[in-house]
């Protein structure tokens, strides 16, 4: 597993945007985002596969990356395409050709023939249009609907091709976008919210949720890659306890778990019987309300920021695993200046003399945070950090619908402890992917200036000086602003027993098990 998030290569991303993308229309899975394992036994044909998870399934946030909707999103609904989770290669899924032209402006698709969504309906560019329409209406979360708004037309040219024109280049956040947006059946996406009916095209079907307790993967028989699938059933438990998913794997009642931290799985480092998958990236950031007293003081922000002892969060929570950084950014990604990564150093006494010259000593500091027990164990330390220099911090717990509403209508209080995990994008997508950076953000941040930055790092060519200058002018705004403080950028794991295999896992940390088996 990997020390630190992988970095972007943007250049290359370029190259691909101003030529004809050529997606190579192969039968199986992207090989590139499966992880084999060192399996013992017989393979199981039509096996169940037990998955151990520890927050439920959100279906209402299905454009919204969740990632609680990580372990089962795209073995029931599917993206156009998916990027290689090492090279960043386009890879085919529901299309098999994306031809943009060379002003980056207009996008043709051509997509894969013989598919169906799970009541047999065939899936068209119908689909897709309304897809991209619906993703760009804010009532859909989705994290990057700033791509599909930019759109002036769709034109559905026939049941398996479509254009989308663009008043201006799409450059960086395109592929992103495709690769991160499940397409929907129309006829029933008014029923994806309560779970009463997820028609996807994936390998598997939706069945038997029982909320807060678990929920029933079955196997399509009419997919359209059908001989790749190997399992018939998987069965996800929810166990929010990461002792009770320990005893889990242990006992062998589940073969993979999801949401552990890796202090949780250290006892399965360098033990044969389990194999630790490397499931992308999180940032935890804290964020302020500008807004608000003891916030409204630049002074004090910029206090916080030194006050938080990153080290000892990643240390003591992630195993030393992950990185550290004053920025949202990936760590190693192009054009951000190691200063910057470095700005907010583990100093208490000089951000207990800011409090005090700000007059903040003694003001009392909600912080609200999501029902997950890393993100507990994270607002344990700020806690203590900040009582260090003289504020008084409260947490407020909230459950995951009620933090994720706030969070997309902009109001989670004076400070929050929020996870997003898209660290692996570009940081031209992530302006406006993650909800605490893009419009309408929770810290109130919408100022001129702001705006300006982002909108000259969307329109860089991404890899070239402009964009490093941008990125790096971006970084200064948000280092001197101090509304978000990241807290530690952290690897997401998968731990797999060896009775199962072909466990595969996207960039953005998303479980795929077209070609998953378990063993006897």
């Amino acid at each position: 597993m990997p020390a630190r998030p992988r970095s972007r290569r943007p250049a290359v991303r370029w190259r691909l945007i101003v030529a004809i993308v050529a997606l190579v229309a192969t039968a199986g899975a992207c090989t590139s985002a499966r992880n084999l394992q060192n399996t013992q036994g017989e393979r199981i044909e039509g096996g169940t596969l037990t998955y151990a998870i520890a927050l439920d399934a959100r279906p209402a946030g299905l454009f919204q990356t969740l990632a609680r909707n990580n372990p089962w999103v795209e073995n029931v609904f599917q993206p156009l395409v998916r990027l290689d989770a090492t090279t960043r290669a386009v890879e085919p899924v529901l299309a098999t050709s994306v031809d943009i032209s060379p002003d980056g402006r207009t996008v043709r698709i051509a997509l894969r023939e013989g598919v169906t969504f799970h009541d047999g309906r065939p899936f068209t560019a119908d689909d897709v249009k309304f897809t991209f329409e619906t993703t760009a209406g804010k009532e859909a979360g989705s994290n990057l609907g700033n791509v599909p708004r930019a759109f002036t037309s769709i034109v559905v040219e026939d049941p398996t091709h479509l254009t989308v024109t663009a008043d201006a280049p799409l450059g960086d956040a395109l592929f992103d976008y495709l690769n991160q947006t499940p397409i929907v059946d129309p006829a029933t996406y008014d029923q994806v919210a309560d779970g009463s009916e997820l028609n996807g095209t994936g390998p598997f079907r939706f069945t038997h949720w029982q909320p807060g307790a678990g929920f029933t993967l079955e196997r399509y028989d009419g997919y359209w890659n059908r001989d790749a699938v190997q399992l018939q059933r998987i069965e996800f438990v929810v166990t929010a306890d990461a002792t009770a998913l320990l005893s889990a794997l242990r006992s062998g009642r589940a073969q993979l778990a999801w949401g552990l931290t890796p202090s949780d799985a250290r006892p399965y480092f360098g033990d044969d019987r389990y194999t630790i998958i490397d499931a992308g990236g999180t940032v935890y950031p804290l964020g302020l309300d500008t807004t608000v007293a003891p916030f409204d003081d630049e002074r004090v922000r910029q206090a916080v920021g030194y006050a938080l002892d990153r080290q000892r969060i990643r240390d003591q929570i992630f195993a030393g695993t992950g990185a550290v950084s004053s920025l949202p950014f990936p760590v190693g990604a192009e054009g951000v200046p190691q200063a910057q990564v470095d700005h907010y150093d583990y100093d208490p006494d000089r951000a207990r003399e800011m409090i005090r010259e700000a007059g903040a000593e003694g003001a009392r500091v909600p912080i609200s945070y999501g029902a997950n027990p890393t993100v507990r164990a994270i607002f344990e330390v700020v806690a203590n950090n900040l009582r260090a220099i003289g504020l008084d911090p409260v947490g407020v717990t909230l459950d995951q619908p009620t933090f994720q509403t706030g969070q997309n209508q902009g109001e989670l209080g004076a400070a929050w402890i929020s996870l997003h995990s898209q660290i692996t994008l570009a940081p031209s997508t992530i302006i406006d992917s993650i909800p605490v950076l893009r419009d309408g953000n929770p810290s109130k941040v919408d100022s001129p200036e702001f705006e300006s930055l982002k909108a000259a790092l969307r329109t860089a060519t991404p890899g070239s000086p402009e964009a490093d200058a941008a990125v790096a002018a971006l970084g200064e705004y948000l280092i001197d602003q101090a509304f978000l403080h990241p807290v530690v950028q952290a690897p997401e794991i998968l731990v797999a027993t060896n009775k199962t295999g072909d466990v595969g896992v996207t960039m953005r940390g998303v479980t795929l098990l077209e070609n998953a088996y378990v063993t006897g």
